[in-house]
């Protein structure tokens, strides 16, 4: 049971350092709306969305036993029109929170190198299953962001490879909360479902194979 509140809290502060690198890249362009609005932050207080970053995450993580979780915490504000350089500023703070994931779990399966070199076994080992784990839901999160689907920072990506003409409608669609819809709707079709579960285990199995030495 501890070993499972550990990855939460864990969980719950890469949630908390995804939306944070949206803000503080969004500052690095020169928007200060979410520094104003006290949004780059490691408290995770803030950033909470009893939905997305508690209820959701919580019941995905239990219902799978660990292995598959899906959450998020309010959106960061920013406003693209102080970037000192539109496009790529939206594309970089898009861009962020999806590569804080990455990084997070980078972090999590070199130490979990470091423990095994340290110890030479990590059969039964907590802090290996929590590293391990918490690699592995970070490349989740960061896949499922990547989903072109508004609001998901996937579509401020995505909308960039449209032409000109479509971008309007395609923003307009995470705006009045289609997308969203949509994303719930394609979550539970099994076929749709599938192809993007197994997006995330290729991306988490290259990834692992790759960093850890064992």
């Amino acid at each position: 049971m501890i070993e499972k509140i550990v990855i939460i809290a864990f969980l719950v502060e890469s949630i908390v350092l995804h939306e944070m690198a949206h803000g503080f890249v969004a500052l690095l362009f020169g928007d200060h709306t979410a520094e104003r609005q006290g949004r780059i932050t490691l408290n995770p207080i803030p950033h909470i969305d009893p939905v997305w970053t508690i209820a959701i995450p919580v019941v995905a993580f239990f219902i799978s036993s660990g292995t598959f979780v899906i959450g998020g915490a309010k959106p960061v504000p920013v406003n693209p029109s102080n970037y000192r350089r539109p496009v790529l500023g939206d594309i970089c703070v898009s861009a962020a929170g999806i590569a804080v994931n990455f990084l997070i779990a980078v972090i999590m399966i070199l130490l979990l190198n470091i423990v095994h070199t340290v110890s030479g076994n990590l059969t039964g080992s907590v802090i290996a299953t929590v590293f391990l784990r918490v690699a592995l839901l970070n490349i989740v999160l960061a896949m499922f962001n990547l989903i072109p689907i508004p609001p998901l920072d996937g579509s401020h990506l995505f909308k960039y490879l449209l032409p000109l003409g479509l971008r309007g409608p395609y923003e307009k669609l995470g705006r009045s909360g289609a997308g969203f819809i949509i994303l719930i709707l394609a979550i539970n079709v099994p076929g749709v479902w599938n192809i993007f579960r197994t997006m995330f285990y290729w991306v988490g199995d290259f990834l692992l194979s790759n960093l850890i030495f064992l």
